[in-house]
């Protein structure tokens, strides 16, 4: 009977690392074979390395390399760096497209738009619903039922529980209320 098999991580099982061990009959001289992402990684490079050199400019600094160095060397550098590198924990190639993208998108965003940088004018169609403030320095129309100690930061002339703006009144004034009795601000 074969013996129990104790994986530790179920990671190593829904990863497949897949793997090229042999061309046709020939053997690859490499133990464990060759990754098949660090062939794709050698491909991606051998085909950005001869696109880049028919361009003028880049070209004639990419012919400045021999051309063992510039269709060998460099193409199995990147694919034995981008396989064995993980940055953050992510394959090489993916690392490098959120880097991309990082690098190419707005740098200030809020709810998924673009924030203006401060004393950038706003252009702003609509309307912005307000509320007064309990604690702003203008009388507005309430009801207040007791039991409650009501204290306006305004002069408010009291007669008969109503409460009217008053210029000569002192600001700071507090009315007590018993339960069940209301007191009518006016402005």
């Amino acid at each position: 009977m074969a013996e129990r098999l104790v994986i530790r991580s179920y990671r190593r099982v829904f990863e497949i690392d897949r793997r090229i061990y042999r061309v046709d009959r020939w053997a690859l001289p490499v133990p464990g074979g060759v990754p098949l992402r660090a062939a794709g990684y050698f491909m991606a490079t051998l085909l950005a390395i001869v696109v880049l050199d028919g361009l003028p400019g880049i070209g004639d600094a990419i012919s400045a390399l021999s051309p063992p160095l510039r269709y060998v060397i460099v193409p199995l550098a990147v694919a034995v760096l981008g396989t064995h590198a993980a940055p953050d924990g992510r394959t090489a190639h993916r690392f490098a497209a959120d880097w991309l993208r990082l690098r190419a998108r707005t740098r200030r965003r809020c709810a998924g738009r673009a924030v203006p940088l401060e004393g950038e004018p706003v252009p702003w169609h609509g309307d912005v619903a307000l509320h007064w403030d309990g604690d702003g320095a203008q009388l507005h129309r309430a009801r207040v039922r007791g039991p409650a100690r009501v204290t306006f930061n305004v002069g408010v002339d009291l007669r008969d529980l109503e409460a009217r703006p008053d210029p000569a009144a002192a600001p700071g004034q507090s009315v007590v209320l018993c339960a069940g009795t209301a007191l009518e601000v006016r402005p």
